[in-house]
């Protein structure tokens, strides 16, 4: 089966007007599919990014209260951590490393300025454990500060604002800003005082529980442990090993750290493991829905501009009947008339998809170019950039195809039916 190509486009050119039109509807819808799919994108890479660093890839283990008695170990007894348990988890083959930590229960403060920030204690390891980096300038604890059990602190980038800006008022779309050094200047844990060795670069992870790295801050755990000699650490952070599996490994730690402290088996609110990153699956759903949302917009639009091809298709094969009855009576087959008219509809959404996805790389190619440094929305959802990827232009292409041959189905199908008669009888 030939199409007769010449006849196709003698007909389009025909209704130019009407043709170009449509086109631009397509494009535009085109566009608004591109742009909104390819925005979800990067959103949704952003967040996902934001999410897998910090805590993201860690699982946080805790002591609970017991709720089933056993031998020494009777309900109603919390479970305390230990360093030591660190040490024993760490030792386990699919865990990479596992680094206590602590909750310092005091503010941070200042001579003139106050901060709801409770610092953590941790370990020198921890700043690549949780991805943690510190602004030029300054440094993140280290051994010595470990071993000498020092009085240095290292604050959140945001915490160090409301230390040591002077008062601003409070906007909710522009970026605070750091206006002075804190290094080597000095902040109140409770009434002790500690020296600022370092301020973590702009971070919007979390750590911990699920605490702001801006909002944070960190001194060495022999520092707390010798402040507070009988209290047990709060939490135990382990990495697993990449080949490792995360639901047999949590039971795995709960099971090691229930043996060792004599509690029940059966009790499962003594021992807390919370997978950070197997948590984060409710949170990757909601933004696939999110970017489905957005492409069911675009998608709408698309179908508006469907429904403007239909009546272009409708046109030509009312204007085309005596034509249509010739090619009939000469052998056309009804499959012939039907692909004329369905190629046409598939060309015009080719046409108009191919300026629209164009200008989507336009806009896209914009918008990476813009300098959002310093938006608070933009670095909240970890920095997105719009990406107009290769699923996104396989489903805006397939929308086009798609929505292309339904819009000419119905006026195909009509050209199809004619019989040669009564073609050529009409006027």
């Amino acid at each position: 089966m030939q199409l007769p190509m010449r006849q196709i486009f003698q007909e389009m050119a025909a209704q130019k007007l009407r043709l170009g039109l449509t086109i631009l509807a397509v494009a535009w819808a085109t566009l608004c599919i591109g742009v909104m799919l390819s925005v979800g994108e990067g959103i949704r890479q952003g967040v996902i990014s934001t999410a897998e660093r910090g805590n993201g890839q860690l699982i946080y283990v805790t002591g609970g209260i017991a709720t089933v008695s056993n031998s020494q170990f009777f309900q109603g007894k919390a479970l305390k951590l230990g360093k030591d348990d660190a040490d024993v988890i760490a030792a386990l083959p699919s865990v990479e490393r596992a680094l206590p930590s602590s909750n310092w229960q005091d503010k941070l403060k200042t001579d003139t300025q106050m901060s709801w920030t409770e610092p953590f204690a941790v370990r020198p390891e921890y700043a690549s454990l949780a991805g943690l980096e510190v602004m030029p300038g300054g440094r993140w604890l280290n051994p010595r500060d470990e071993n000498e059990q020092r009085n240095v602190i290292v604050l959140g980038y945001l915490t160090a604002v409301e230390l040591f800006n002077e008062y601003e008022e409070m906007n909710w779309f522009a970026s605070v800003e750091l206006n002075t050094d804190p290094v080597g200047k000095t902040v109140k844990v409770g009434e002790r005082t500690f020296t600022v060795v370092g301020v973590l670069a702009k971070n919007s992870a979390k750590v911990e529980r699920g605490d702001s790295i801006n909002y944070a801050a960190f001194v060495p755990l022999n520092t707390w442990k010798r402040y507070h000699p009988n209290e047990p650490v709060q939490a135990i952070n382990v990495q697993p090993k990449k080949a490792a599996d995360r639901v047999q490994l949590a039971s795995v730690i709960r099971q090691v750290l229930v043996r060792k402290h004599g509690a029940s088996l059966l009790d499962e609110q003594v021992v807390q493991v919370d997978d950070m990153y197997l948590n984060q699956k409710t949170m990757r759903q909601f933004l696939i829905g999110l970017q489905s949302f957005l492409g069911l917009v675009g998608l709408i639009t698309l179908l508006v501009a469907g429904i403007g091809i239909a009546n272009i298709m409708y046109a030509m094969v009312k204007g085309s009947t005596r034509d249509i009855g010739v090619r009939m009576a000469v052998g056309a087959t009804p499959l012939a008339i039907r692909m004329h008219y369905l190629t046409q509809s598939i060309m015009t959404m080719l046409m108009g998809g191919g300026l629209g996805l164009l200008l989507t790389f336009c806009v896209v190619t914009l918008f990476r170019v813009l300098d959002l440094e310093g938006n608070a929305l933009y670095e909240s959802l970890g920095k997105p950039v719009p990406e107009l990827s290769i699923v996104v232009v396989t489903v805006v292409v397939t929308a086009l195809m798609v929505i292309g041959v339904l819009a000419a189905w119905l006026p195909a199908n009509r050209a199809a039916s004619v019989s040669p008669l009564e073609a050529l009888h009409s006027e």
